[in-house]
């Protein structure tokens, strides 16, 4: 409980660039566990944490700004569309290298979103935070 209680604290006082990243994190985190089940033949565990992965794909996909986004934010919607896709794929055919195809994305962009960070000094006014990011589960 504590542990869900830490979460939830670093997810209300997160500023937006650091939820990004918790968000890559967290689907990569899944998707990690999702190939170690599927290879011990757990389904519906599984499916849970494919859809999991799911769930945070489209959150990113959602809280792409299209007006002040430009190309970066089409390009970073396309890629979440096929990431999304692909994971329905691998879900519904137990294909574990769509999966894996689609970790290697995330893990990808999660370092480059890293490096962005520190160059850009991860200087977001706190007013601009968003809500309703849930990293649970």
């Amino acid at each position: 409980m504590k542990e869900n209680t830490y979460l939830e604290k670093m997810v209300m006082t997160a500023s937006p660039a650091k939820l990004v990243q918790m968000l890559y994190e967290k689907a990569v985190e899944v998707l990690k566990e999702a190939e170690n089940l599927l290879a011990d033949k757990k389904f519906v565990e599984f499916n849970e944490k494919v859809t999991r992965a799911q769930d945070i794909i489209t959150e990113l996909n959602l809280s792409l700004d299209m007006e002040k986004g430009g190309t970066i934010a089409q390009n970073l919607r396309a890629l979440y569309n096929y990431m999304f896709q692909r994971l329905v794929e691998g879900n519904v055919k137990k294909d574990v290298e769509k999966i894996r195809e689609v970790r290697g994305m995330l893990e990808e962009l999660l370092e480059v979103w890293k490096e962005a960070m520190k160059k850009a000094g991860n200087v977001t006014p706190p007013e601009k935070k968003q809500g309703g990011l849930n990293l649970m589960g």
